[in-house]
């Protein structure tokens, strides 16, 4: 019995990596061009900037692909940010048929914050979403970028492979119903 328990394990375990590492391979991006940058301050602490690329740099809300870079200002947990993921995603009273096991993915995928850190989610033109995080980004932000260039310079951490999670996760910044309707201005280019 246990014999059959671990063999289950470990071939869920092959499959569940044999889909990641080709999520990360997965449909290349062209190269994208810079939309908008905005800055999250809460009362007296910064906590993150934003940069959104797109096509040709103009955001389209169902255009895809779609790269959001989030570098961050302040240590945070990685269950600090599932659970903010789940607390925005409430106030846009959004139904998501999958949001407890995507908040669990998240929660498996997602390392602890520290200052300068940064998360970077790719969705990508079949709405496949892939995340991956950089230690310490580069000093300028660039106007351009290429996944090739990004897979070089940043650490893949897996893959959300629901074409409805894409669009609802960047619906946390980009949402007609975000929480920070400045902030989305300035991340679609209309200042």
């Amino acid at each position: 019995m246990f014999r059959r328990s671990y063999t289950k394990l470990l071939v869920s375990a092959a499959i569940f990596v044999s889909v990641q590492a080709s999520a990360s391979t997965a449909t290349q991006l062209p190269k994208l061009e810079l939309s908008g940058t905005a800055e999250l301050r809460y009362l007296f602490w910064d906590i993150y900037s934003a940069a959104l690329y797109t096509s040709g740099g103009t955001y389209q809300e169902t255009e895809f692909p779609q790269v959001l870079k989030l570098t961050y200002k302040r240590d945070i947990e990685a269950q600090e940010l599932v659970d903010a993921t789940r607390e925005q995603w409430q106030k846009q009273k959004l139904e998501l048929d999958n949001r407890e096991q995507w908040l669990r993915q998240l929660g498996q995928l997602w390392p602890d914050i520290r200052k300068g850190n940064q998360l970077i989610l790719v969705v990508d033109a079949d709405q496949q979403s892939r995340f991956y995080f950089r230690p310490a980004p580069p000093e300028t932000l660039t106007p351009s970028l290429s996944e090739s260039a990004l897979k070089e310079s940043a650490r893949f951490l897996g893959a959300i492979n629901d074409r409805a999670f894409g669009p609802a996760f960047l619906g946390i910044w980009l949402s007609e119903k975000t929480t920070e309707p400045k902030l989305r201005k300035q991340l679609i280019g209309k200042r």
